[in-house]
């Protein structure tokens, strides 16, 4: 990998690990769904010139972008806003790629040899250790809310595997276009402070906004499209589970967390358990001749998802 490649793989990284700390920020200030909701707007207006009717797949794409967009991120803004440590929300959410994978195997039959079986069984048992600590267990609510997070975000990656001739470009703008009306819609449905949080708002908060819509699906999700054109996803995709890393760092560094050693453990445990599901699933998509272009439409998003 080129230099400034490596460069910007790095700031993606920091991006995405980062971003629970700014989600922490965010919805201590906005209700969760509806912070979701002004994210997804602005991205909807973002990707608004990729906007454009995809005759014969709307009936995956519309229910793909209301799982990876209203359902996933509405749960896991719940999750982060009732959790006390956002560090631990960084490795919960790491679940998704071997969930993806379990769900890949029992909808579209792909084989699940014993390596990933046992990086699955590791990410799980993790996430168990981390369960059962004394202050974690304060905060179950979330734990909960993350889990139903990734199992929306990966079934809607189930339904973007049967997607055909629709790029990354054009399933974002999608997303934000059926995720901003539905989020905003269920945050008036089922909160209240709305106004009145927008206008108490400072420049911080309004801040974590544009760092939401600018960074980490701009040049977040942006980059990474653009890496995994240029390189096999074996090089990319691995490199990618440095987020998480980043985001129990920064939790520590800027909220001031501390995690006891059976969150290390657990913690250590997942993305261990998520870095072999990880480079399996890339070494399998590049066995069955899966080229570097076709890889943002199959795979990314699956290690850090943000």
């Amino acid at each position: 990998m080129k230099p400034q490649h490596l460069a910007l793989m790095l700031l993606i990284c920091a991006i995405w690990g980062y971003n629970f700390v700014a989600s922490k920020i965010a919805v201590s200030q906005f209700p969760p769904v509806f912070f979701t909701g002004l994210r997804f707007l602005g991205l909807a207006l973002l990707m608004a010139p990729w906007l454009k009717w995809q005759k014969g797949q709307m009936h995956l794409v519309l229910p793909a972008a209301l799982m990876m967009g209203t359902l996933h991120f509405s749960l896991m803004f719940n999750g982060i806003a009732l959790a006390d440590d956002v560090s631990v929300v960084a490795v919960v959410v790491q679940l998704g790629v071997p969930i993806s994978t379990l769900m890949a195997w029992g909808m579209l039959g792909e084989r699940v040899r014993w390596k990933r079986g046992l990086g699955i069984a590791l990410a799980f048992l993790g996430t168990m250790v981390i369960s059962f600590d004394t202050r974690v267990m304060g905060y179950q609510g979330a734990i909960l809310f993350c889990i139903g997070s990734v199992l929306a975000m990966s079934y809607g990656q189930i339904l973007v595997r049967r997607i055909r001739g629709v790029d990354t470009f054009t399933m974002q703008a999608w997303v934000g276009a059926i995720s901003a009306p539905s989020l905003l819609l269920i945050s008036f449905m089922t909160e209240s402070g709305q106004v009145d949080s927008a206008m108490m708002a400072d420049w911080t908060h309004w801040a974590t906004l544009g760092y939401a819509v600018l960074g980490v699906s701009l040049i977040g999700h942006g980059g990474a499209y653009f890496l995994l054109r240029r390189y096999p996803v074996s090089i990319v995709n691995p490199g990618f589970t440095l987020a998480p890393i980043l985001g129990i760092a920064s939790g520590i560094v800027f909220l001031n967390e501390s995690l006891s050693g059976r969150v290390l453990i657990g913690s250590a445990m997942t993305l261990v358990g998520v870095l072999i599901v990880t480079l399996r699933e890339a070494q399998a998509a590049e066995a069955r001749g899966l080229t570097p272009a076709e890889a943002p439409d199959k795979i990314v998003g699956k290690v850090a998802g943000e």
